[in-house]
């Protein structure tokens, strides 16, 4: 980092999905699809520093992660100056927690914290620049269909390819156990092996729908019989110890467990910190182990 830049940190916060209801490609290619998105209090660390010689330049602390044009910070970076057309450089920092391919979302959640970031820093050096919401929603779904949600955080129904986010009430409080085996599920491998195993039969009211009622009319109770994501079930013929790891979190006491997104994590809801703690020792030998809880829209 230039030691002379203007310098902001921001936390970037993972998610969880729901709900994952995937309803059939699109013209675009895309996968069209719904989902109950919910922020968790479990975080990379991202800084930003605004210097004067343009470009972007970004160091992460976590071996394997790429620092060019392939890190979604980078790109949401360039796309944003490319946008405002200022004679500015822009210096990430990303000190990781959250594992890649986990399905939690921390390459989007890093994207998003730098355009959140970097309007805030425009802001309080009173740069002339006016970055409005609309402005940063588009170059987020140009960086990626996840980067949306984490603009807004806490619990939302998304929809379309992910550019369509409904901000949802906060829900009551849920501790997590997260569990990340010592693989990775490649997006798109789990988004076309769903296609070839997929039912055709077109669904009448999708799971994310239900869960939105649910969230909506304050039936939080009911939520962990609601969890529900059609990836999982094609990846878990590839992947079984997925199976495992939620026949470990129910019988430990869960009231519902579902893999990440499009995996590999996996994630137990517990009602009480003290239950999710106990449980950690019968899933190390499964990989990294998280224990966590959601949070809020004003915290996230």
């Amino acid at each position: 980092m230039d030691s002379g830049a203007r310098n902001i940190i921001v936390p970037s916060y993972a998610k969880v999905n729901l709900t994952l209801d995937v309803l059939g490609l699109r013209p675009d290619g895309f996968h069209a699809i719904e989902s109950v998105m919910q922020t968790v209090d479990f975080h990379d660390t991202v800084r930003l520093g605004l210097c004067e010689k343009p470009g972007v330049w970004v160091t992460c602390d976590m071996t394997g992660i790429p620092t060019d044009d392939r890190n979604l910070a980078h790109k949401a970076a360039s796309l944003l100056l490319a946008e405002l057309d200022v004679n500015l450089g822009l210096e990430i920092h990303i000190q990781k927690r959250i594992p890649p391919e986990a399905g939690l979302g921390g390459g989007s959640s890093n994207a998003a914290a730098v355009l959140n970031g970097f309007s805030r820093l425009v802001h309080s050096e009173h740069i002339g620049v006016r970055l409005n919401r609309s402005v940063l929603s588009r170059i987020a779904l140009q960086v990626g269909s996840d980067v949306p949600f984490f603009l807004f955080g806490g619990t939302a129904f998304v929809k379309g390819r992910g550019e369509e986010v409904e901000p949802l009430s906060d829900i009551a409080p849920w501790h997590l156990v997260i569990v990340k085996p010592p693989f990775g599920v490649p997006t798109g491998w789990a988004y076309r092996r769903y296609d070839e195993v997929r039912d055709s039969i077109a669904k009448t009211c999708t799971a994310s729908a239900r869960m939105r009622k649910c969230i909506m009319d304050e039936n939080c109770q009911h939520l962990p019989y609601l969890l529900s994501n059609d990836l999982e079930l094609a990846v878990l013929e590839r992947y079984p110890l997925i199976r495992e790891i939620k026949e470990v979190l129910a019988r430990g006491g869960a009231s519902g467990s579902l893999m990440c997104g499009s995996g590999s994590a996996v994630f137990g809801l517990f009602e009480r910190e003290e239950s999710a703690m106990r449980i950690v020792p019968d899933l190390e030998r499964f990989g990294q182990v998280f224990v966590t809880h959601t949070i809020g829209r004003s915290d996230a």
